[in-house]
């Protein structure tokens, strides 16, 4: 077995311990001893902002920045991308970029071990079906393309609390993952008999219905991240995780900014800083830029 393949392995059996656990259930009003400070947003382009900045809380690996990637719905839109609907093959964020003319692309959720193929949970595109089983610990969605104007371009759907059923029959594309924030802007706790730490990417919203790709090198847990990011000045909606490990992948080529973040850590299992290339993922969520008439912006509405 070559050394990346046992790489690969590894940093899939620990990725695999954490799904099987999922999310606890229970929610947190976790405090930090922390004064945010105001993030400043560099506009790549109309309705495409980026932002970098130290973590509340320093980690003890790499650089302890969160990069945030905020996209506003009026001007682009969100494409979910698989390898088993188009050509069979695994790319990289940046080959998925180039080939289908994306602005940006990320972690569409994890995938399964047994064929690198599959989504860990319920995944499909359109009439393209790449999963048609729900995991039962599995209690968020990813909801985009909707089938009405009236319904957010892209909805991180709390199957505890929403009417998740409705909702899935008028979106077009969806994915299940594990949900950190819920709908109600609480944070989600998860208990793993193990504390796991690793690199991430998560998908969130915020109150006026942007879309946050959000990416961190360094590793912490998914507890500890919610909490930045419901501390951190970002109104924050919802967030559900994407993935973590090497896997981890955001990349932005959007007129002359290019931005490549790779993931490496996870633990237990791979407790290693190296990696320094993008992985082939199976499934990604894209983002295209819109050339006709937008919509008017859905906002959500606080409780």
């Amino acid at each position: 077995m070559s050394s990346r393949t046992l790489l690969k392995f590894i940093t899939g059996f620990a990725l695999a311990v954490l799904a099987f656990y999922g999310d606890y259930g229970k929610t947190s009003n976790t405090k930090l001893n922390y004064t945010p400070k105001k993030i400043i947003w560099n506009e790549i382009e109309r309705g495409l902002f980026y932002a970098e900045f130290d973590a509340p809380i320093k980690s003890k690996v790499n650089d302890s920045k969160i990069s945030i990637l905020k996209i506003d719905p009026k001007y682009f839109s969100f494409e979910l991308l698989t390898a088993t609907e188009h050509d069979s093959l695994r790319r990289t964020v940046e080959q998925w970029s180039n080939d289908f003319n994306l602005v940006a692309v990320i972690n569409a959720g994890m995938f399964n071990l047994s064929d690198h193929y599959t989504g860990t949970g319920f995944l499909k595109n359109y009439e393209h079906i790449n999963n048609g089983k729900l995991r039962g610990n599995f209690r968020a969605f990813a909801m985009f393309n909707p089938k009405s104007k009236d319904l957010p371009a892209m909805n991180i759907v709390d199957m505890e609390i929403e009417n998740w059923e409705d909702l899935l029959s008028n979106y077009n594309s969806a994915f299940q993952c594990i949900r950190m924030i819920d709908c109600n802007q609480k944070q989600v706790l998860w208990k793993p008999r193990k504390p796991i730490s690793s690199s991430m990417c998560v998908l969130g919203t915020d109150i006026y219905s942007n879309v946050l790709f959000v990416f961190c090198r360094s590793p912490y847990t998914a507890n500890t991240m919610s909490t930045f990011l419901l501390y951190l000045p970002l109104k924050i909606y919802s967030v559900m995780y994407l993935d973590g490990g090497p896997e981890s992948s955001l990349y932005v080529n959007a007129g002359d900014t290019i931005i490549e973040k790779v993931g490496s850590w996870v633990s237990p299992g791979y407790a290693n800083d190296d990696n320094n290339y993008f992985w082939e993922l199976p499934n990604v969520i894209g983002v295209k830029r819109k050339t006709h008439g937008q919509p008017t912006p859905y906002v959500f509405k606080t409780k």
